[in-house]
Parts: C-alpha cells; structure tokens; sequence
C-alpha cells in the first residue's frame, strides 16, 4: 500500500504539531485524517503518550513508568471509543497505527525505547517532507531558500535532542549528573 499525498502530508503536519504541542493543528490534521471528535484520543494512541504529555509535547516530556502504567490502564478503559476510532481512520492510517506498534513493541523488548528512536526518524521524515512540498510549490528562489534553512535548523534541533538523549543514557551521562550533584553540595 502507498500512502497518498494528502494523507502523507497531513500526517506529516500532525506529527510536526506534536512535537510543538500545537492544539490547534494537532486537532485539525487529526481530523483530516479521520479522527473526528475523538482527536485527543487519536493523539495519544498515534504517540502512545498520555494526554498531558501531548499538551507539553512530547519532545519536552520523557516517558516515565508511570505514563506507561497509565496508558496501559487507559487503554482498557477506552477500549470502545479506541474501536470506534479505529473504524474511523482510513486504511493507510490503520497501517501507520500498526506500524508505529510494532517499532515500539520492538523498542521496549530491546529496551531503546528512552533513546526514542522511531520517534526521531518520524520526525526527520516529517520535517524533510513537509519541506520537500513548500518548496515545490514555491517559484521563489529566496522562499525555497529560507524553507532549506528553517529544515535544517529543525533537524539541527532533531539531533541536538538525540544527542543529549544518548549522553543521559550513557555512562557519560552518569558521570555528569554525579559531577553536577557534587558542584551542587560544594556550594
């Protein structure tokens, strides 16, 4: 199955708003990709997240056990309104859904999912695609070249947020939170 233009881009543009926790186009792309009222719901089964952190964003809030717990517990008790959605979205959503369960599945049995890496490809596949379209519709070399920077600057800002998830994953970031409680207590 190949995913059409519309639906790609507007998916591409709800996962930009959720990672700016952007009410408003988290709601409107979620209802252009069916979801209809239950767009909250809709949010949090797309990111497995809870709804507070979809409200903060979910680049600015790491998944806690207790969200996990909480998502888990929510899930059963929403399963009818989960069923109705399902029957809402078309196809190729369905697809992304189980595709995106899988990744996280295999994250969580690997135990990477803190390190968030199918989260961080799907937003560089976003922000390069959402840019590939602007540019295509645009006839001016200036626009075109301020569209290429601001691309760049938010896959800067993507691998700036890896990074500083590998160094607090890593020894490195053992080490730098022991210094920084030392420095902490000295003073």
């Amino acid at each position: 199955m190949v995913l059409n233009h519309k639906f790609r881009l507007d998916y591409c543009r709800l996962w930009q708003s959720l990672l700016k926790a952007d009410m408003k186009g988290i709601e409107k792309y979620s209802r252009r990709l069916g979801a209809g009222d239950l767009y909250p719901l809709f949010a949090c089964v797309l990111t497995a997240r809870s709804w507070a952190s979809v409200n903060t964003g979910i680049s600015e809030t790491p998944v806690t056990h207790t969200e996990d717990v909480e998502i888990r517990t929510n899930a059963a008790l929403y399963l009818p309104q989960i069923s109705e959605l399902l029957n809402k979205v078309p196809r190729q959503m369905l697809l992304l859904l189980k595709t995106n369960d899988l990744l996280r599945g295999i994250e969580t049995t690997l135990q990477t999912r803190a390190s968030a890496s199918s989260f961080i490809s799907m937003s560089r596949s976003c922000v390069r695609a959402v840019a590939k379209h602007k540019k295509s519709k645009s006839r001016s070399p200036y626009r075109r070249m301020q569209i290429t920077i601001s691309e760049a600057f938010t896959l800067c800002q993507i691998n700036l947020y890896e990074l500083f998830l590998w160094v607090k994953g890593s020894m490195l970031g053992d080490w730098i939170v022991s210094l920084m409680r030392r420095f902490h207590y000295a003073h």
